[in-house]
């Protein structure tokens, strides 16, 4: 099933503004599901509920079950609507579905709702416990996708510098590369794309309602990373306190917007790495 701003075909410079807030929306949609499903668990969902063997497997990389439930992975990122992501969401199709073939599929004990075009975000495992997304992003298949700060996250933030590293899969090509945020000319190329940039913190700005973290001394050509306060009371708790990041370098994770300049909007701290110590 493909959804709005994910058809393959259109070049990162043929988004509109309406399609980039679709792509937004589907982004905050699955934030939503992950909350409302993880923001209980204290450890890392395990396989508990056997559901037997998979029925198909959709281009976006979504598990439909005999009974016809469908199965979103959680924490894998979305591939890009362009012909480079089509071609690794084909490959990584056929990874899924030669893993699917191994063995029976388990699920956690506690699934989240569906989202509104009826998938439900959630772990994936083999019954042996092998998981779907670690699979796909240990072979550079996918990326990591942010989502609430848990212990899943850091074997899968582990496996994708593994892979990244040894340039394997999607990390082969350079279109995929770690983004530098000082560098408008390769952040004009992605917008609209779920995309990974790298800078130092130069600055927090603040309003009423918003920070802002300017990633370089040019604003409105360098990016801009900008999350709401209500969203923020999370971020100390997970030790990216906004006022400690001046200084340090980041990784962020996200939906590349063009809002008077490059900005990614984050909605939790697991889009922020910090790399290093602070300068």
């Amino acid at each position: 099933m493909l959804y709005p701003a994910e058809l393959p075909g259109r070049s990162a410079g043929h988004y509109s503004p309406k399609a980039i807030r679709r792509s937004r929306a589907i982004c905050l949609a699955g934030l939503g599901l992950i909350a409302s499903g993880l923001a209980q668990a204290q450890t890392c969902p395990q396989p508990a509920q056997e559901v037997g063997r998979v029925a198909k497997i959709h281009p976006r990389i979504e598990i439909e079950l005999a009974d016809g439930r469908l199965l979103k992975p959680l924490h894998l990122a979305p591939f890009e609507a362009t012909p480079r992501g089509a071609t690794q969401a084909a490959r990584a199709r056929a990874s899924v579905e030669a893993w699917s073939r191994a063995e029976s599929i388990s699920l956690p004990a506690r699934l989240p709702l569906a989202d509104r075009w009826g998938r439900i975000l959630t772990p994936i495992f083999l019954r042996s416990g092998e998981n779907l997304t670690l699979h796909l992003v240990s072979k550079g298949l996918g990326r990591v996708g942010p989502s609430l700060t848990d212990p899943c996250l850091a074997p899968l933030l582990a496996a994708e510098i593994q892979a990244r590293t040894a340039k394997l899969g999607l990390w082969a090509d350079s279109h995929y590369a770690v983004l530098p945020a000082t560098s408008s000319a390769s952040l004009s190329g992605h917008v609209g794309e779920f995309v990974i940039v790298e800078g130092v913190v130069l600055r927090l700005g603040q309003t009423a309602a918003r920070f802002y973290l300017d990633l370089g001394p040019a604003r409105g050509s360098n990016l801009s990373v900008t999350f709401t306060r209500q969203n923020g009371k999370s971020f100390a708790g997970a030790g990216v306190a906004p006022d400690e990041l001046p200084g340090r370098t980041i990784r962020v994770r996200g939906i590349l917007e063009y809002r008077a300049g490059p900005q990614i909007e984050i909605f939790t701290p697991a889009a922020i790495e910090l790399i290093g110590s602070k300068s």
